[in-house]
């Protein structure tokens, strides 16, 4: 995969492949998480929702493994529901929580949650199917580059400009959910310093901005 892919990829399939073992497991499952939580209203069965929590605690380290362990048995027999039309909101989410995240998890979890958003897409596809699917899978490409970057260009972050103003902005939105902050963190960064424009224009773009965000990341020390 080339730069002008990785910047234009409207499906996030490729994508995983290229980054492969490079990326970071953290990062990696609060992705799947983001795109199960994209269709959360869909996710009607509590355990479902939890899964996902729990794997985004698990992920910022605040839960042990041992809580996910629980739902590794389940992958199996939800592909198995899934693959008869039913239960595609409860596969992603054991998918999701599951303990051993890699790659090709994180994108099982993305496609069960376009099937659920869109179930008559799988496995017999109507027009207007297709255009929801395609939709939503230009909107995880996006998650992805919010939250990966630009792996072409990697960037240098510079711990003089994490000052107690771009830190405390960082930790709400991250906490919070809510990335409205992004234009003040930007500031904030450019009052320290920073004279990255791969940052500054990321946080004064029009996002998507999510947990695991690189910028934000980056003030966090987050990994």
């Amino acid at each position: 995969m080339t730069e002008a892919e990785w910047l234009e990829a409207s499906e996030p399939g490729n994508m995983l492949w290229f980054m492969g073992k490079a990326l970071s497991q953290r990062k990696l499952r609060l992705f799947a998480c983001i795109c199960c939580r994209r269709i959360w209203p869909l996710m009607t069965d509590p355990a479902s929702r939890q899964a996902v929590e729990d794997s985004e605690r698990y992920a910022d380290a605040l839960e042990r493994s041992e809580l996910l362990l629980r739902y590794d048995k389940d992958v199996a027999s939800t592909q198995s529901i899934a693959k008869h039309g039913v239960g595609f909101g409860a596969s992603a989410a054991c998918f999701v929580s599951s303990s051993q995240m890699n790659w090709e998890m994180a994108l099982n979890a993305t496609r069960y949650a376009i099937y659920a958003l869109c179930p008559e897409s799988s496995p017999f596809a109507t027009p207007e199917a297709e255009a929801r699917a395609d939709s939503e899978e230009v909107a995880q490409a996006e998650l992805l580059r919010d939250i990966f970057g630009n792996p072409f260009r990697p960037v240098a972050f510079s711990p003089e400009w994490r000052t107690d103003t771009a830190v405390s902005l960082a930790k709400h939105m991250y906490e919070s959910r809510d990335f409205d902050a992004m234009p003040i963190l930007a500031d904030a960064l450019q009052d320290a310093g920073c004279d990255s424009g791969a940052v500054l224009d990321h946080c004064r773009g029009p996002g998507p901005h999510v947990r695991g965000c690189w910028v934000v990341d980056l003030v966090l020390g987050k990994e």
